[in-house]
């Protein structure tokens, strides 16, 4: 290593944590101060942005701690400021167990994935080609067309209720489908498991008769067609929901 190299070694081991990390020799403290200062805000300015939820539910001191954590031990692979979310979390997941807050608020990744997933739906640059799909079609027996901007996910904890004066004393199974509307904004829209199995299953075959026949199998139900019945009124609510925009109107 040579001396060049060594001094923004130095220089950057300081600025990510100055408690343990010395400057490089020479420097002026007071002015090594403003850099330290003004990067290390900057992360968690950005930081306190994109998890405002997170954000309220812990103290000056606990929110501090938790990005002064993030700041020293993660090496961010991207440049841009808009994927330092993306980051945070692929942090605090690999990192949990060193996480001394976790033992406190263990919802804290679950909270945390759950802001930051609206993200990539938003920026998801698919796009609908409303020609091709028909708001009004038999929606048990011709080829659903779902929304292609939505992720399914399952959570221990209800984390789309949490608040400062609602956190959650115990785990509390939620399945919740995020999803990005005709208006371009994500909405949320929770599930029983029930549904979020029918969801799942919807994705995976042509048509919705399909995916509740095998829902009847799944759950042993003593009635398949009387689960059709109870589908159709399930269909129609995730069709006003925008989780199913419709059918294809190119039928095959």
């Amino acid at each position: 290593m040579n001396a060049t190299e060594h001094y923004q070694r130095t220089f950057a081991a300081h600025l990510r944590n100055p408690a343990l990390n010395p400057p490089p020799a020479g420097v002026d403290p007071q002015r090594m101060g403003v850099y330290v200062r003004l990067l290390f805000n900057n992360v968690e300015d950005f930081l306190s942005g994109c998890f405002p939820v997170l954000r309220s539910i812990l103290d000056n001191a606990q929110w501090r701690e938790l990005v002064r954590q993030f700041y020293a031990e993660h090496a961010c692979q991207s440049p841009y400021f808009w994927e330092i979310p993306a980051e945070f979390v692929q942090w605090l997941t690999a990192r949990q167990a060193e996480v001394r807050l976790m033992a406190q608020f263990p919802f804290l990744l679950e909270l945390a994935h759950y802001e930051w997933v609206e993200v990539p739906l938003l920026l998801d640059d698919t796009q609908v080609d409303w020609a091709a799909v028909n708001s009004d079609g038999d929606l048990l027996d011709e080829p659903l067309v779902l929304n292609p901007v939505m992720l399914l996910q399952s959570y221990q904890y209800p984390v789309q209720t949490i608040a400062p004066d609602t956190l959650p004393s115990e785990p509390q199974p939620t399945h919740l489908l995020l999803l990005r509307n005709r208006e371009g904004k994500v909405d949320f829209v929770v599930l029983n498991a029930v549904t979020a199995h029918l969801v799942q299953l919807l994705g995976e075959t042509t048509t919705a008769r399909e995916a509740l026949l095998q829902l009847a199998q799944a759950l042993q139900h003593p009635d398949p067609e009387q689960l059709l019945g109870f589908g159709m009124t399930i269909l129609q609510q995730l069709h006003t929901q925008q989780v199913i925009l419709g059918t294809s109107a190119h039928r095959q």
